[in-house]
């Protein structure tokens, strides 16, 4: 999915809609006179499109701007001086279905794997490309999986073949000419598919992705240059090194080529919960269940072997999920120590029926090992693929999942940043079985439900559209908010979730505590009220 926002001066502001209206109509884009607003939506994975003008903006050069308040985000500037002149272009747009305008352009780059999703960006990290000669990274570094479709990025014929995958930092790439003195390389390749002097169209296959030459972990290195580039100063880079992000199509998402999409038995969303905060389920609990008509339980590692049968078992055919946690929150603690720990628990499941687990909760939060038994998320990426390593080897049917994240800003020493630590942790969420997605929201409004939660739902869906997901955990986090309300806007979740057939269950957080998370359980302390439960259950789906 593409999150598109228009942003537009204030001046005659409802003029420049009026000259929106055709493409907001055939793209569904939102539209804001405040660039606060453009660059805070559904941040990092918007496009903003603008009209570029004179003394438009009160922030004065716009694109500088966002540049440097919302760094990352992908800007579409458009030459406009007066709202007739973007209605014009964005008309070409449409007619062309050319939703960026990229195509129009003299020459383009086509997205050359499945996956739209760029790992390193042209020029950053100077202080590691520096010592060879390069100001920053000198090229785009775009996720790819081992042995996935590596496609030319434009016409052009194949000048250079390398075969060898150790002496050359890219390892085995493919190098094409195309016209105009561009060239493009494609780097870190499993093998290549395409031979010297032949002639490639844009979209061909000419490669599978890999992770050799200089390269940590599976993805495709794209370069691109152009002839006396250097010499004529378009580029602070040498060797005519040119930087190809202004040249990208970015994928608009409909379709995936060589990847396998998940398919999900049950062919929907399921209706879930979490079953009991930190203890065994209670009778109460399993009312609750039947109550609400439930089709999925999360419970924790030890539940009582009597309520898993029950579960198993159940008439309404629940499907049973487990989380395996360990106290994280002391001194650090190794992989093999923690699969050690937690194994023998998970085989007393495993052997009721039990065989998706997910592994931890919250890696991101101090009390769940960040900063102790991992300072990153790719620290957390070896410590978690140890520990599935070594679960797989004793229990090989289980269904092993990433863990879901605690959403909110980096909070020095206690938490980081959701998306950066995935990013950081993605090799290990590539090996999982299963993606968990955690979502979190707060506020009355029970439209606001659906927004937050399809946000994180769609950047998972984009950066892992080969994994199954699960909603490890969801919840409307305001502690005064009636039961009542909190449970239509679960109802819309639910509703929302039902046909994404890439995501297996959504699991409401909680069915009931011990003590505390009293804004967040569907039944207070042990009195049994139903709450939520009941108006899930009434509600139906």
């Amino acid at each position: 999915m593409d999150y598109q926002i228009i942003l537009l001066p204030e001046k005659s502001y409802w003029k420049w809609v009026g000259a929106c209206r055709d493409y907001v109509l055939a793209y569904g884009a939102n539209l804001t006179d405040d660039p606060a607003t453009a660059g805070n939506y559904m941040s990092p994975q918007q496009v903003i499109t603008f009209p570029v003008l004179p003394d438009a903006y009160q922030e004065g050069d716009i694109e500088a701007w966002f540049e440097e308040n919302h760094p990352g985000v992908r800007l579409d500037p458009i030459p406009a001086i007066k709202p007739s002149e973007l209605a014009k272009a964005l008309k070409v747009r449409v007619d062309k279905q050319d939703r960026y305008g990229q195509k129009q352009k003299p020459f383009y780059l086509l997205w050359p794997t499945d996956y739209p999703v760029v790992t390193q960006k042209f020029g950053a990290n100077p202080q590691i490309y520096l010592r060879f000669g390069m100001p920053g990274h000198e090229g785009l570094d775009i996720r790819a999986l081992t042995n996935t479709h590596v496609y030319c990025c434009a016409d052009g014929s194949v000048y250079e073949v390398h075969t060898n995958p150790k002496d050359h930092p890219y390892g085995i790439h493919v190098r094409v000419r195309h016209k105009d003195g561009y060239k493009t390389v494609y780097g870190h390749l499993a093998r290549a598919l395409v031979r010297v002097g032949e002639v490639v169209r844009a979209g061909q296959v000419i490669g599978m992705a890999d992770s050799t030459g200089a390269s940590t972990a599976a993805h495709l290195h794209l370069t691109l240059k152009r002839d006396g580039a250097t010499i004529r100063k378009e580029t602070k880079f040498p060797k005519d090194v040119i930087d190809p992000t202004p040249f990208m199509v970015w994928p608009d998402g409909t379709q995936k080529k060589s990847i396998e999409v998940p398919v999900w038995a049950a062919g929907r969303c399921l209706v879930g919960a979490h079953g009991r905060v930190s203890g065994a389920m209670q009778p109460e609990d399993l009312e609750l269940v039947a109550q609400a008509k439930l089709e999925a339980v999360k419970i924790n590692l030890g539940e009582r072997e009597t309520t898993v049968r029950k579960l198993v078992a159940s008439d309404a055919g629940l499907f049973v999920m487990a989380r395996v946690a360990g106290d994280l929150s002391g001194e650090s603690v190794p992989a093999r120590e923690f699969a050690a720990e937690v194994a023998p628990a998970v085989g007393e499941l495993y052997q009721l029926g039990v065989r998706f687990f997910e592994l931890g909760a919250h890696p991101n939060v101090q009390t769940a090992g960040f900063g102790r038994s991992w300072k990153d998320g790719r620290e957390f990426a070896v410590w978690l693929a140890a520990v599935m390593e070594s679960l797989r080897r004793k229990y090989p049917d289980a269904r092993l999942g990433y863990p879901g994240l605690m959403g909110g800003e980096d909070l020095l020493g206690w938490r980081a940043e959701p998306l950066g630590f995935l990013e950081e942790s993605q090799s290990a969420a590539m090996l999982a079985d299963w993606v968990g997605v955690s979502c979190h929201w707060e506020g009355p409004a029970s439209s606001r439900s659906a927004p937050y939660g399809q946000r994180w739902i769609s950047t998972y869906k984009s950066l892992f559209p080969d994994k199954l997901l699960f909603v490890t955990e969801f919840y409307n986090a305001s502690p005064g908010l009636a039961p009542a309300l909190k449970a239509r806007q679960y109802v819309e979740f639910f509703r929302d979730l039902r046909a994404e057939t890439v995501v297996g269950a959504a699991f409401a957080f909680a069915i009931s505590a011990p003590e505390g998370h009293d804004g967040m359980i569907w039944r207070r302390q042990d009195s049994g009220d139903a709450g939520i439960a009941g108006v899930v259950g009434r509600r139906g789906f």
